[in-house]
């Protein structure tokens, strides 16, 4: 039965106790229409929104599963990929040397950082020791006054204890404990004994072999105390003096007016 003609029916009914005005029955009927197809369009939209919902929710997750590389049925949850970008900068560094209290070596190396850190190394050499030429040795020369020798600036005055010969040690190579140029009052300069590291033009110095002097020297003469003798002009003479491993262990260069020795 339709729920209009129900009403009606109700209305019209004698049996009921409370008197109907003319109309209410209509009125009554048409409001009770009314809400009920408010309840059918509420309920309507309701069901259309939910399937919206359900509609846009599954495209969603369906286009978010299809982002992934797995095979269908084993996508996993998306990830999210972070780069980091790291910097490194150089920092300026200074070497430190040891046993030298500072930057430098006992070779003369430095090494320190510049302004755009980066390290540089500075080296100093150590004075190449002059050669023993028959002239003589640095300013010092065969021939020189006491004056002129002391002059130079390169010795040194030492006493030996001897009258006819003043000593002196060079002061660049100090050894108070040897002669290093001996200085005659009348013949100037007669003997110089090189310090260590110095050789002759021909390369013969301490360490040298017989073989190698007579190699250089093949004049070379042997005289009363064992010593090589290499005879020069003016009256010089390089002599030389071996060890007993046939190596040079003490040289020199003087003239036969000196004084200062045996």
């Amino acid at each position: 039965m339709d729920i209009d003609d129900e009403l009606r029916r109700l209305f019209a009914d004698e049996r009921l106790d409370v008197p109907v005005r003319p109309g209410a029955t209509d009125a009554v009927v048409t409001g009770a229409g009314r809400r009920r197809k408010r309840r059918i369009a509420v309920t309507a939209a309701g069901g259309a929104l939910t399937l919206a919902v359900l509609v846009a929710g599954g495209v969603a997750f369906s286009g978010l599963a299809r982002t992934s590389s797995s095979p269908p049925g084993q996508e996993g949850m998306p990830t999210l990929s972070t780069t980091v970008s790291t910097t490194t900068a150089q920092v300026p560094t200074s070497a430190v040397v040891p046993g030298a209290g500072s930057a430098s070596d006992a070779a003369g190396t430095a090494t320190k950082p510049t302004s755009a850190g980066k390290l540089t190394t500075s080296v100093s050499r150590a004075p190449t020791v002059p050669e023993l030429r028959p002239a003589g040795f640095g300013k010092v020369r065969i021939g020189m006054s006491v004056a002129e020798a002391e002059a130079t600036g390169e010795l040194v005055a030492v006493d030996l204890g001897s009258a006819e010969c003043r000593a002196y040690t060079f002061k660049a190579y100090p050894d108070r404990d040897s002669l290093g140029v001996g200085i005659s009052p009348v013949d100037g300069v007669v003997a110089i004994f090189p310090p260590k590291g110095a050789r002759t033009p021909e390369g013969i110095g301490i360490g040298s072999t017989e073989a190698e002097l007579l190699t250089a020297y093949p004049a070379a003469t042997t005289n009363l105390h064992g010593y090589r003798i290499v005879k020069l002009d003016g009256g010089k003479v390089y002599s030389f003096g071996f060890g007993q491993g046939k190596s040079v262990v003490e040289f020199s260069l003087y003239t036969d007016k000196q004084m200062c020795f045996g």
